[in-house]
């Protein structure tokens, strides 16, 4: 089995105060946040649980775990960008096959980006989700991204596409799945981008703060 994983990546808020605004958005669904043990693996694993790790070099991370409850925990990362007026991101990693975003701020949803929907489908139903470097970059002017690497990134395929048939996925050469930048370990094209575009954000991972899960009060 490939990897799975969905990240939250919230600007210039710390880790405290995501917390609160998840705890606020929560108890305002009928739910609780509870604690969780590292021994807790179950829970872990099949529950709707957390990683809330320490703001570092501007970012804190919210790590989802492996279920895919979609719609509820979108709504949660935008009221944390509503009530601190931040921007962020969610990122994921569909079975090592392909990556996305959802870009927001202010509360909103700005873009969406999935590298590829033909096998099982667009994440975002029928919204667009190509992705536009102009609009992330503008979400982030202190990064003071690069406009080619983020154009690069949000590199969008069809597999039924005749002019992907023939890629040779493990040569690094081939133009059409080259990094977008040097020390890049994916190809553009690869699901592993999903950390080569967390990298090329700055994204810093403080240690872990807290693990948590919600419960129905």
């Amino acid at each position: 089995m490939g990897t799975f994983r969905r990240t939250n990546l919230f600007y210039g808020v710390d880790h405290e105060r995501v917390y609160t605004a998840l705890e606020e958005f929560w108890q305002q669904e009928g739910h609780s946040l509870e604690g969780l043990r590292d021994d807790d693996a179950h829970r872990h694993y099949y529950g709707d649980s957390y990683t809330l790790h320490e703001q570092r070099d501007g970012w804190t991370v919210l790590d989802w775990n492996k279920g895919w409850e979609w719609d509820l925990r979108r709504r949660a990362q935008l009221h944390v960008s509503r009530v601190h007026d931040c921007p962020g991101l969610l990122v994921f990693i569909y079975d090592d096959d392909f990556w996305g975003c959802e870009l927001f701020n202010h509360g909103a949803v700005v873009d969406q980006f999935q590298q590829q929907t033909d096998n099982i489908g667009s994440f975002f139903g029928d919204l667009p989700c190509q992705g536009r470097p102009d609009l992330l970059l503008a979400q982030f002017p202190a990064l003071d991204l690069d406009v080619e690497h983020a154009r690069a990134y949000l590199t969008h395929y069809s597999i039924d596409d005749p002019a992907y048939e023939d890629i040779d996925w493990e040569d690094e050469h081939d133009p059409r799945n080259s990094p977008v930048r040097p020390g890049d370990a994916f190809g553009r094209l690869e699901g592993g981008v999903y950390w080569e575009f967390q990298d090329f954000l700055g994204v810093g991972r403080g240690p872990a703060w807290r693990k948590f899960t919600t419960e129905p009060v």
